[in-house]
């Protein structure tokens, strides 16, 4: 049978992974979603924010794909599960090396209601990083030392603001540790963390992504905010990446075959 150490649920990752943010620990979190992929492969997408890759390799593409081969004990890489997304979630397992690997959607589904409630604890000295809509907002109870903002338009903003913007911070608060960075920059918050991390590993730097809508754009109306929709109580799962590797795709299709079997149990009692 399917043993329980086989797989990693979102909820016991969330409790695991914010554990270490409530102790005041020094990480960076990497999380990677359908634009990052789309990105780092060359494939043409649209992005919640208006933005539009192109069907080629960019340098943005580039600073994406060089943040996957990143590997320290203090990284952890968020990808999509195989129960959301299969195909993105092996294609990542193909692409890092690392085993400190978690939910891309950590914050959001079935734990988005449990992180609010804990990141409006959260009264650290922070350093925020994210869409120009942030600035000058309450983020929760943080105290917030300065913002700094990006552009809509990732790719516009990459050609024309990311070394200023990353040498600015740096100028700033690159030699000051335990700080903590909220960053929701988009496909530019992995190259943006990446780039703070090797200047300085003695800090947490997180992509929260649009868990923190609420607080940037006054609006909390993801499918997921919800905790009576199938989005706010989806409890996903993918396969524990401390399990030899060489395995994992046995493993899935395992998972697979009592899936398919199970249903197809109960097609047959309800049908008779």
């Amino acid at each position: 049978m399917f043993k329980k150490t086989d797989l990693v649920r979102l909820q016991d990752s969330f409790d695991q992974l914010w554990s270490k943010i409530a102790l005041g620990e020094n990480f960076a979190l990497f999380r990677y979603g359908d634009g990052e992929r789309a990105i780092m492969t060359g494939r043409q997408i649209k992005g919640v924010d208006g933005w539009r890759s192109p069907d080629y390799i960019t340098e943005l593409s580039q600073a994406l794909n060089k943040t996957l081969a990143m590997s320290d004990s203090k990284i952890y890489q968020g990808i999509s599960c195989p129960c959301c997304d299969e195909a993105a979630y092996f294609w990542f397992k193909d692409h890092i090396k690392s085993r400190n690997i978690t939910f891309a959607n950590l914050f959001v589904n079935i734990n988005y209601q449990k992180f609010i409630q804990e990141f409006d604890r959260l009264q650290r000295d922070t350093v925020v990083i994210a869409n120009h809509r942030a600035v000058g907002k309450k983020i929760g109870n943080l105290n917030i030392l300065k913002y700094y903002s990006v552009t809509d338009d990732c790719f516009s903003f990459w050609d024309n603001g990311f070394n200023e913007l990353i040498k600015q911070i740096k100028n700033d608060f690159g030699k000051v540790n335990n700080l903590f960075y909220v960053v929701s920059a988009g496909p530019l918050s992995e190259p943006i963390i990446a780039e703070l991390f090797k200047n300085n590993p003695e800090n947490t730097y997180i992509d929260f992504g649009s868990s923190i809508d609420k607080y940037i754009h006054d609006k909390d109306n993801r499918f997921y905010t919800n905790p009576k929709s199938k989005y706010g109580r989806r409890n996903c799962w993918m396969l524990n990446p401390n399990n030899n590797d060489s395995s994992d795709h046995k493993l899935y299709l395992k998972y697979r075959y009592y899936q398919l079997r199970l249903a197809e149990v109960f097609r047959k009692i309800f049908t008779v």
